[in-house]
């Protein structure tokens, strides 16, 4: 039985397979070179990471992750939710994307919870291979003798060893929930918050035509929004009409706008097509060429006047972003907390970030539980610019109580502890694609 693997729009965020089994999938994960952003640490616990991270003692916090009989997990649920209105494109490519929110809701005998949501793409049918790893993983998480986020991933790291990077995020989201929940605190002030709001783009799937950007954003910026990301062909004379359309047709209106190349040129192209851009329209190009590509990154930052930013989702290694600081190769990072392997992860990379004055530019593609773990690490973090807000805006708040966080044209946290965000159980049954596991 052979198994087709296919990445995410040239992210390799998940699985897509022809003929799927646990065998297979397995083997997969454990024979495949991934991109663990935890390749080194100097963190033991997670009351060392976030004094690291915030700059100031956080031991008061230490009891929510403390672990007891009393509060020890004692049920895991697995929800995998999918619907059609999600599938899309994001490049000129013939078969569109099954996009599948995977939902992680653990509970401990004191009566909390901790909730997590990280989205799957799969080419061409909704799969539950997600699903099927946490749920593998479910007896280990449920013997751990932590609630801290950090030492459950070094421990499940030893019991598990081919757990993919999206597999510990939804665990470690799901723990630093719970921590919050019982601290009674947004997660966000948890973490050390440094503001209340921030400004957000919406994110356009890829259209075949060019009338349908532009009426994507003519109808996206009536919610208020006044910057716009496109996902484009790579096809250089399709992207330059494209820019030209936009610069011409919004030349009186205060939009700013981006594209996403997906990797779709080499230096020289990517460079011509930058220099006919107008800078102070299109601010920036994101993954014009190959990520790995450091040094000529850091040719195209010198020569070009919009930022310049990677993908962020196949390479986000710490090493790797030590390595892109060093050549001076973006003008700001770029990584997805559910991506990198949690926000325990995230903080890691963002303390080295951080201490080199990077900006990073986080992805929140996604439903409203992988936006909003997103969302907190943004606003503990003065040095990210804009909060990334998929459209079409609706369909990813599917099965969510409160998952809009559009207030007034900024982006708000909910104020409830934790996330923050939700979820109507009941609901998530009525989706095209549904399947649970306890």
């Amino acid at each position: 039985m052979t198994a087709t693997l296919r990445p995410i729009f040239g992210r390799n965020r998940a699985f897509a397979f022809s003929t799927p089994t646990i065998i297979i999938f397995s083997c997969l994960l454990m024979t495949l070179p991934k991109s663990h952003a935890m390749t080194e640490t100097n963190y033991t616990n997670v009351i060392d990471l976030l004094t690291a991270f915030s700059g100031k003692s956080v031991s008061q916090y230490e009891p929510y992750f403390r672990y007891t009989e009393q509060g020890k997990i004692v049920s895991v649920e697995i929800h995998a939710v999918g619907n059609e209105s999600t599938t899309a494109r994001y490049t000129d490519e013939p078969e569109p994307w099954k996009q599948v929110n995977n939902i992680l809701r653990i509970r401990t005998a004191d009566g909390f919870e901790g909730v997590s949501g990280v989205d799957t793409y799969y080419a061409g049918t909704f799969s539950d291979d997600h699903l099927l790893e946490l749920k593998g993983a479910a007896a280990d998480l449920m013997a751990l003798k932590t609630l801290d986020p950090v030492e459950a991933r070094a421990i499940l790291t030893q019991a598990q060893p081919g757990l993919s990077d999206e597999a510990y995020a939804s665990i470690d989201i799901a723990l630093w929930d719970l921590a919050a929940r019982k601290a009674g605190l947004p997660l966000h002030e948890l973490l050390g918050s440094r503001r209340a709001e921030i400004e957000p783009y919406a994110s356009l799937p890829f259209y075949d035509t060019l009338p349908e950007y532009i009426t994507g954003v003519t109808e996206y910026a009536k919610l208020g929004f006044r910057t716009f990301k496109f996902h484009v062909w790579g096809q250089f004379e399709k992207d330059a009409q494209l820019i030209h359309e936009i610069e011409r047709t919004f030349a009186d209106k205060p939009y700013r706008f981006m594209i996403d190349f997906e990797y779709a040129y080499d230096l020289e192209s990517a460079r011509t097509l930058g220099e006919m851009t107008n800078e102070t329209v299109f601010i920036w190009f994101e993954a014009p060429i190959d990520d790995t590509l450091l040094e000529q990154y850091a040719e195209l930052r010198s020569t070009l006047a919009m930022s310049i930013i990677p993908a962020g989702y196949d390479n986000h290694s710490a090493e790797f972003i030590r390595r892109g600081i060093e050549k001076g190769s973006w003008d700001a990072g770029r990584f997805d907390v559910t991506v990198v392997g949690g926000l325990s992860t995230a903080l890691e990379l963002m303390i080295i970030t951080n201490n080199a004055k990077l900006p990073i530019e986080i992805q929140s593609w996604g439903h409203s539980l992988a936006q909003v773990a997103n969302l907190h690490l943004m606003l503990a973090n003065e040095l990210t610019t804009y909060f990334e807000a998929p459209m079409p805006k609706k369909a990813f708040e599917f099965g969510m109580r409160n998952g809009n966080l559009l207030d007034q044209g900024q982006i708000v946290a909910p104020k409830a502890p934790g996330l923050g965000i939700e979820v109507d159980w009941d609901r998530l049954q009525t989706a095209d694609f549904y399947i649970m596991s306890r």
